[in-house]
């Protein structure tokens, strides 16, 4: 895992296949920084602040949450800082924070349909003993739209229509023309991977009025505006 410089203001970690580690944004200002998605795991949190400390930046002030999949919010609970998530978010993440993490209970999560194999496989590699999963909600709901002032640039965090997850936010950063964007341009993997077009038309016209030159999708390297809109561009008319 390493930290990777899009521009002095803007940074990200790298994502890791394996247990489904997604990328975690990092943007400083001025007067404080931000962080984008709070990781899988405890563990995952604490390997973001080593690279942040070698690097000698500062610790983020808040947290910003892209959306409720259990590789983004797990770490929440590990959080030195602030939480930020849209209200449908925690409304999940208060639901998961009342299941039972043990064998059994997954297991009858997955022949319910309630979790996905992808998911339930990567948890285990993620936590040696899944009693160690802690769910809890952020510590700030949004609507909408908050604009989180860092001096000098600005993270405006924006709810967009997504067909992987409703609840799912963008971090736009103006000044610096970079979005991160989780993983809303996805697919629904807890609908059998469907997507739905009337959301993606949407999502492709409202990422298309934003000024941006660089996406950061939560699982791969960053990308132009013009390959983002491409790609879903394919799926509608």
């Amino acid at each position: 895992m390493q930290l990777k410089k899009i521009t002095p203001h803007i940074y990200y970690s790298e994502p890791e296949e394996k247990t489904d580690r997604p990328v975690l944004g990092y943007i400083v200002g001025d007067k404080r920084a931000v962080m984008v998605d709070a990781g899988n795991s405890k563990a995952h949190y604490l390997a973001y602040l080593k690279l942040l400390e070698e690097n000698k930046l500062p610790l983020p002030e808040v947290c910003v949450i892209t959306h409720w999949h259990w590789d983004h919010t797990f770490g929440i609970h590990a959080l030195q800082q602030e939480s930020l998530a849209h209200i449908k978010t925690n409304q999940k993440l208060r639901e998961m924070s009342l299941w039972e993490w043990t064998d059994t209970a997954m297991n009858e999560r997955l022949q319910q349909g309630i979790e996905i194999s992808f998911a339930d496989t990567c948890m285990r590699e993620e936590y040696v003993n899944v009693n160690d999963i802690r769910v809890i909600p952020a510590t700030t709901e949004i609507q909408d739209y908050t604009e989180l002032g860092c001096g000098g640039i600005t993270c405006q965090c924006i709810h967009l229509p997504s067909a992987h997850s409703d609840d799912s936010i963008v971090v736009y950063i103006p000044e610096e023309k970079v979005v991160f964007i989780g993983d809303i341009y996805g697919d629904d993997l807890y609908h059998g991977g469907k997507r739905d077009l009337e959301k993606t038309q949407k999502l492709h016209d409202e990422l298309k009025k934003l000024d941006f030159e660089t996406a950061v999708p939560g699982h791969s390297e960053p990308l132009p505006k013009e390959r983002l809109l491409g790609f879903l561009g394919q799926f509608i008319k």
